[in-house]
């Protein structure tokens, strides 16, 4: 299938690598001259330097044929003018960057471009809610829902005092149903045998129905702190958005921004959030404005220098959780070894949800890439037909690198165990690495 990507900065060229490697024919529509040669010389896939919102250009493309139209340069309006353009020349599906909120509004301006998009991306209002569910579980590195959130997948780094270190996994004793379905160790993922050892260090990825996932937790001798007062460094849309979310849940939040017209702006929205105009690099700031005694402390400027230097800053004044947006989703790792706690990449967000939206109407219900360990999480409807209903999982050859985690059918949700029979209409949970994700989706057909 062809598919057409318009704007070739760096979230053009993740989603064409996404679409490439899911067997897509890419062609990329790009104005950059510099741009272009980067991607000819990096990509298996079409350059062809032009205006995206040009049916000429479109056309060049091969528009008339292809399933796929996905628009992400940096101008709203050229992102939906490409998007009705595509629709009308007979492209099957159109995705748009879109980030303006006026015209995600009720107006009959917005409704017309929007008819011819069938999915809106918002990088930055994904982030910010993505941000917000890790506040809810602050000692977590990576919070996931599933099976209508009655199932929770944390990802936690085990304390140097956790009760279960040097236990094989067959041995763990939980008061209530849990499965450590990976460990991430020295930079590696494994997916655990009954033998192995839980070693301190070890960051795990751990599955438990929600309403008893506090619990495991304290088995495991981690704990659960509450965050109550949020400071954010950048008052762009990202920081913007996640200010509004926070303070309708009742969050006491401080919003640092040396714009001091975007201040305004935010003061004029903000209901209860505190807007403060300054440098948040500026130590004797941080110090006044209280970072020390913040739960946590984001930073979500459009500079990664930035918000690594300043999330080192506000941990060694004394803020309890750092979290900080890094657009080179390959440097979150090394961010959270020099002392920020958690990093947030808003292309790796945006090219999950573009996957679920090319895998909707497939029996894959959601998808989800964790973080920067190499591991993904899906979810399934098994179908009347599939070859996996009515076996038990013990009986299943299943593919190497994979591992079933709950299964949610109509009374209920329960960790998966060897002994439990696939049935038609469950939900299920795979919990893979990378190179299994494709015999993963055959096996469940």
């Amino acid at each position: 299938m062809l598919a057409i990507i318009v704007g070739g900065g760096k979230l053009g060229f993740s989603i064409a690598q996404l679409l490439i490697e899911e067997g897509y024919n890419v062609n990329i529509i790009e104005k950059d001259e510099d741009n272009c040669q980067q991607m000819e010389e990096r990509l298996d896939a079409g350059v062809i330097r032009g205006n995206g919102a040009s049916i000429s250009t479109l056309e060049k493309a091969g528009v008339a044929g292809a399933g796929l139209l996905v628009a992400v340069t940096a101008v709203d309006e050229v992102n939906m003018v490409a998007c009705m353009l595509g629709k009308q020349a007979g492209v099957a599906r159109s995705i748009a960057r879109v980030r303006n909120p006026e015209y995600l509004e009720e107006n009959p301006v917005g409704r017309e471009f929007l008819s011819g998009i069938d999915l809106i991306i918002n990088p930055e209002l994904i982030t910010a809610q993505e941000i917000a569910k890790l506040l809810e579980i602050p000692e977590a590195l990576d919070v996931m829902y599933y099976a209508e959130k009655k199932i929770t997948l944390l990802e936690l780094l085990l304390p140097g005092d956790s009760p279960v270190l040097g236990l094989p996994i067959n041995q763990l004793s939980s008061p209530v149903p849990m499965l450590i379905v990976a460990i991430v160790r020295n930079e590696a993922v494994l997916i655990p045998r009954g033998g192995d050892e839980i070693l301190a260090g070890d960051t795990i990825f751990l599955l438990a129905r929600s309403a008893e996932m506090a619990e495991a937790e304290h088995y495991l001798g981690i704990k659960r702190a509450k965050t109550e007062r949020v400071m954010i460094l950048g008052g762009g849309r990202t920081g913007g958005n996640l200010a509004h979310i926070l303070e309708k849940r009742g969050y006491t939040v401080r919003l640092v921004e040396k714009n001091y017209q975007r201040c305004e702006e935010l003061s004029d929205s903000l209901r209860h959030a505190l807007v403060i105009h300054g440098d948040g690099s500026d130590l004797d700031l941080l110090r006044q404005e209280g970072a020390e005694k913040t739960d946590a402390f984001i930073s979500v400027t459009d500079d990664d220098k930035v918000n690594l230097l300043v999330s080192i800053i506000a941990r060694h004044l004394g803020a309890r959780r750092t979290i900080a947006q890094i657009r080179r989703s390959d440097y979150i790792g090394m961010m959270e070894r020099v002392g920020v706690d958690v990093g947030v990449s808003p292309r790796v967000l945006t090219a999950n949800a573009i996957f679920r939206f090319i895998k909707s109407g497939t029996n894959l219900l959601s998808f989800t890439t964790l973080r920067q360990e190499g591991a993904e999480m899906l979810e399934f409807n098994i179908e009347a037909h599939a070859k996996v209903a009515g076996q038990r999982l013990m009986d299943l050859k299943f593919p190497a690198g994979a591992l079933i985690g709950s299964i949610h059918r109509e009374r209920g949700v329960m960790i998966a165990k060897g002994g439990d029979q696939l049935l038609p209409g469950d939900q299920v949970t795979v919990f893979c690495l990378p190179h299994g994700r494709e015999q993963v989706l055959r096996f469940f057909g």
